[in-house]
């Protein structure tokens, strides 16, 4: 596959909804989220409360204006299943968000840009037939975030699942590092060293994030990320939020050695260059000119591209992301 002559592609966009049109999505966040969705509404241009049943087709349509008017030739817009136990008991209680795979083809099917990103809990009873069905119907990889979702890969009751995930040719999108924004449930499941098992099926394995802090307090595991990355070729990794304080180290590295690392936003997480800009990796009319970028998927483009990062990182991802 010729990557050169294919669009830049964004592996890391969030659908999100609250359900009340009938999306199925649901959405429960703390009473200290609430500034911090706000300033991601702002920064999104979404003018209409996240409790409104309005606010999930405003959401879509505001995303497809974005990426109307960015460089970008699509996104990968993923999914959010319920969190389950290790026997397969829905726990709808622990679930803050849920975005169901329905709801995720029925956006994409009207806009080739967009490409599906199914979740599948590999507890679930169904969880072979689903992944079949996503598959047939387009699924671009599978998403999960472990922590959240109280799901160790390396669990080998989940071993069917990721040789079939390797026999489909699907990859997998998985949360590394610290997490912020959901429930952490599963601390010891940030760490990279718990996908070595899919790893060893043969999947290809997106870790987000690089295992990087999410707060300066968090543990890091690049680190680890990296050595595994050594033992895995099929092992890759996102570029998704890194653009804050806590990332700074992880930023520093990957800009030394971009091995395997896909473009991503984690939209709609607020990308910033100030702090790039206070390390001294931008100049003054470089960082004038990202800040004054009103659309959010294209200021992080044009913040990965600022921060030397090559042009594969924006192409590699349509040799791993499943196609057709």
């Amino acid at each position: 596959m010729n990557e050169d002559n294919l669009p830049p592609i964004d592996v890391h966009v969030h659908l999100i909804g609250n359900g009340l049109a009938g999306s199925g999505c649901r959405l429960r966040m703390r009473w200290w989220h609430a500034p911090f969705l706000q300033m991601m509404a702002w920064d999104i241009g979404l003018k209409i409360s996240s409790a409104d049943p309005r606010f999930d087709a405003a959401y879509v349509a505001r995303l497809r204006q974005w990426l109307g008017q960015s460089s970008l030739g699509a996104v990968v817009l993923l999914a959010s299943d319920e969190t389950y136990s290790v026997h397969g008991e829905k726990r709808s209680d622990l679930t803050a968000l849920y975005v169901p795979n329905e709801y995720v083809f029925e956006v994409c099917r009207s806009d080739r840009r967009l490409l599906p990103g199914i979740s599948i809990h590999p507890a679930r009873a169904d969880a072979l037939a689903e992944l079949d069905r996503g598959v047939e119907r387009g699924a671009a990889l599978l998403k999960l975030l472990p922590c959240t979702h109280m799901v160790d890969p390396n669990d080998r009751r989940y071993l069917r699942f990721w040789e079939r995930m390797a026999e489909l040719g699907l990859p997998l999108l998985a949360h590394t590092g610290g997490e912020f924004s959901l429930p952490n449930y599963r601390p010891d499941l940030q760490t990279p060293a718990c996908l070595q098992l899919p790893l060893e099926c043969g999947v290809k394995v997106i870790a987000a994030h690089c295992g990087s802090r999410a707060l300066p307090w968090d543990h890091d595991y690049f680190g680890v990320f990296r050595r595994m990355q050594d033992q895995y070729p099929n092992l890759y990794g996102d570029l998704a939020a890194l653009s804050q304080p806590a990332h700074l180290s992880t930023l520093a590295q990957l800009r030394k050695a971009p091995i395997r690392i896909l473009h991503g936003t984690d939209y709609p997480v607020v990308t910033s260059a100030v702090w790039s800009r206070l390390r001294g990796w931008l100049d003054r009319a470089t960082l004038q000119r990202i800040r004054a970028e009103r659309n959010p998927l294209e200021r992080k483009v044009e913040l990965t591209r600022a921060l030397g990062f090559p042009d594969r990182v924006f192409r590699e991802a349509w040799s791993v992301l499943r196609r057709g």
